[in-house]
């Protein structure tokens, strides 16, 4: 009995979503609505009122996915503090006065003012290349995965020669999620802690720096604005406050920022897409997360996709991927309940111009009713947003982190879904017959093909991974030469009947038939209790080990990143193991940052020319933090 009682406890812990706060300081789990208060009579310590506010959450226990007090004391005082005045933790900060919530911060950020690049790690020359090589996620239109033709001269026979070349840190940050953009001479970075940087892609070198008015969330995207022979080149992302940013490219100017989230708890995380002159904007939230507070009303936030004007950031359409919410009755604390919501938009879109579309996928309702979008995908006109087609992969998953503890807390749904978002972005290719298909990967562990011809009509379905809430395919596929690759991240949860099968995966694009796999292993002891325990920044051995990283084509060579911290490059042909790199170690590095790497998730590698680029650190889910951009090339 208490051994049932065990496994079931860990897989409660566990089930939690992957996707990326920058502090998710959520209330734990209690039947009580009333929250903690302290006297007012008495001026505690920021300590003491962490201890008292945040530290059931944040304790080294891996109870829940935030973050440990260790891992947020690389972050800096401001983005702490922004957390809790305009983020996500917010709503948990509410209670308390702003001379508490500083004191929190100081308590728990690093001390010191907002980083300002020194004067020896900047460039002598400023100029800038902007001809483009690699400008956004996904690499194209279609998401492919896969760097363009003539970009990088790595391949299968030299790509065993990489060597590191330089490190930078990345400020104030114990996470690295924003994949940087690349061009001839320069490579654009950004800090989740509220920085931007342009550097030389060559020695790491510092051309500019902008700072954020709010923490920079979404990967980077390169694009133009203005008529031909006038264009201006400038730098598009998402922000953790929902903004849309457009930024000078040469200057590091803002050009402007509009807000774009259709809720009090929407956020970015996809990456902004360019049409022409028009910008795809994927509005996500972060409500579930706060649904874990048992007097939190949850919950009401939906998600959408807008589309602005690029040169102006003026609103064009908004397209809401739920009715808006409505009381639904009270919990069993007496709280109201509200729903539909949910349906977020983790992904990055894919524009297919011969048909006028996007495609989006989505995520679970975070309240009922179930609605008819979520896990979906989602086909919208370009021109109007209307919802043109969609396939639903599940139907009915409702899932909040009220259903992360045991028993079950007040505002998880009666009947709680698997959380099986597709937060992958949708692949636009085709078959060996030259007919479109879109490949699409789901946390399930499943990979699907559909038809755009025939309103998401499935092809085939292939399961490569077990699935989980923080299993199967996370962030990417990546398609090349017929074979689509498909990382999994499956964790050893210690459940009867759950067979994890972390590794890398191709398949045949025309029936999903597995043509190679590589099966990896942890490669050392790991017990349950250690894990739990996380009193140690970097264990000598991490429990989570599998691929959730976005892969990465780079002409016959497939690489793919874990979350223990290893880069690796794989034959596309086969699947043989060609390179690899173990990240979790501390670098100096050229700007005089501490930087440590850590758990890779997120972005995966950029290649251009003889060089590769990859970000290390992830400290949510108790993985490994970490704050370091590293550049190899090759050595022959």
């Amino acid at each position: 009995m208490v051994r049932t009682w065990i496994i079931v406890r860990y897989w409660t812990i566990v089930r939690c979503r992957p996707f990326a706060l920058i502090l998710l300081l959520s209330s734990c789990s209690s039947d009580t609505p009333a929250r903690l208060k302290t006297d007012s009579k008495v001026e505690l310590s920021g300590e003491e009122l962490y201890g008292a506010h945040c530290a059931d959450c944040h304790a080294d226990a891996g109870k829940t996915k935030a973050p440990s007090l260790s891992a947020m004391q690389q972050t800096s005082v401001s983005r702490v503090m922004f957390a809790m005045t305009n983020g996500n933790m917010k709503t948990q900060a509410a209670s308390l006065s702003f001379a508490e919530q500083f004191r929190i911060a100081k308590f728990v950020g690093t001390s010191g003012a907002r980083y300002e690049t020194p004067q020896s790690s900047r460039c002598a020359s400023t100029e800038i290349d902007l001809a483009e090589a690699v400008s956004r996620w996904g690499f194209d239109r279609a998401n492919s995965g896969r760097t363009p033709d003539g970009i990088s001269e790595l391949d299968s026979s030299n790509v065993g020669s990489l060597e590191l070349k330089f490190a930078f840190g990345l400020p104030q940050v114990s996470d690295a999620r924003s994949q940087p953009v690349v061009t001839t001479d320069t490579l654009f970075v950004a800090a989740v802690s509220g920085s931007l940087f342009a550097l030389d892609r060559f020695t790491g070198c510092t051309k500019w720096q902008y700072d954020a008015s709010a923490p920079p969330r979404t990967s980077l995207t390169l694009g133009s604005i203005g008529q031909d022979g006038t264009s201006r080149l400038v730098l598009f992302f998402g922000d953790l406050e929902a903004g849309a940013n457009a930024v000078d490219a040469v200057s590091g100017e803002l050009v402007w920022r509009t807000d774009v989230g259709v809720a009090e708890h929407s956020v970015l995380t996809g990456a902004i897409v360019q049409h022409e002159d028009q910008l795809i904007v994927p509005v996500s939230m972060y409500e579930v997360a706060l649904a874990r507070d048992p007097s939190y009303e949850c919950c009401k936030s939906h998600g959408a996709v807008t589309k602005l004007d690029a040169a102006t950031g003026n609103v064009l359409w908004t397209t809401h991927l739920t009715e808006d919410a409505t009381p639904r009755g009270e919990t069993r604390v007496g709280v109201k309940r509200w729903g539909p919501s949910g349906v977020g938009v983790w992904s990055t879109p894919t524009v297919d111009s011969k048909r006028g579309l996007i495609y989006v996928g989505t995520g679970q309702n975070a309240s009922a009713p179930a609605t008819a979008y979520s896990d979906s995908v989602l086909a919208l006109a370009i021109d109007t947003g209307e919802i043109v087609w969609h396939f639903q992969a599940i139907a009915g998953d409702v899932y909040n982190d009220g259903c992360a503890d045991f028993p079950r807390g007040p505002n998880c749904p009666k009947f709680p879904g698997p959380d099986f978002d597709i937060g992958a972005s949708i692949v636009f290719t085709k078959n060996s017959s030259g007919a479109d298909i879109l490949l699409v990967g789901q946390k399930s562990g499943d990979v699907f093909a559909i038809d755009p011809d025939h309103k998401g009509e499935m092809i085939w379905r292939q399961r490569v991974g077990a699935g989980s809430p923080l299993g199967g395919i996370h962030w990417g596929l990546a398609v090349h030469g017929g074979k689509v690759f498909a990382p999994v991240s499956d964790p050893e949860f210690p459940m009867p009947g759950y067979f994890p099968r972390p590794g890398v995966y191709a398949l045949n694009v025309d029936d999903g038939r597995v043509v190679w796999k590589h099966r990896t292993e942890r490669g050392c002891e790991m017990t349950l209790g250690r894990y739990m325990k996380r009193d140690v920044l970097y264990p000598s051995c991490s429990f989570y080990y599998g691929f959730s990283a976005a892969p990465t084509v780079v002409n016959d060579v497939v690489f793919a990143a874990s979350l223990d911290g290893r880069v690796s490059a794989f034959a596309a042909a086969d699947g043989r193991r060609l390179w690899q790199y173990e990240t979790v170690r501390p670098f100096k590095t050229v700007n005089g940052v501490e930087a440590h790497g850590g758990s890779i998730d997120v972005a995966g590698v950029q290649a251009v020319g003889r060089m590769i680029y990859v970000q290390s650190g992830y400290s949510l889910f108790a993985q490994l933090p970490g704050n370091v951009l590293l550049a190899f090339e090759l050595s022959n």
